[in-house]
């Protein structure tokens, strides 16, 4: 569990979940356009193949819209959550985001230790 600064709402492990699930689903995001644009520059690497680098394949545009997806699900989860449900409502919604991150950064660097 954590607290975030005041205005305070409990932080939930739960909550605290979904987060780092949710910058899991947009490194991934990141991280899969990265590789399309490295193979895609090493496949038509002249001047002239500026469309052929930026033009994706069916299959590359749908694992992109397959993550983007689970991006998109992930930040629902987060933003449905009771506590930001309740944070909103009590008009303290970024102080408990920023919060969030905080703990979800402090359980990631748990985990990695």
């Amino acid at each position: 569990m954590f607290t975030a600064p005041a205005p305070a709402l409990s932080l939930p492990d739960d909550l605290i979940a979904l987060q780092r699930a949710l910058l899991a689903a947009d490194q991934a995001v990141g991280d899969y356009a990265l590789a399309v644009r490295d193979r895609r520059r090493a496949a038509y690497p002249e001047r002239w193949q500026a469309v052929q680098r930026c033009t994706w394949t069916a299959g590359e545009q749908a694992e992109f819209d397959r993550r983007w997806e689970a991006y998109v699900s992930a930040g629902a989860a987060v933003r449905s959550h009771p506590v930001l449900v309740r944070a909103r409502v009590l008009g303290i919604e970024a102080a408990v985001l920023r919060g969030l991150r905080e703990a979800a950064a402090a359980a990631s660097d748990r985990r990695a230790a």
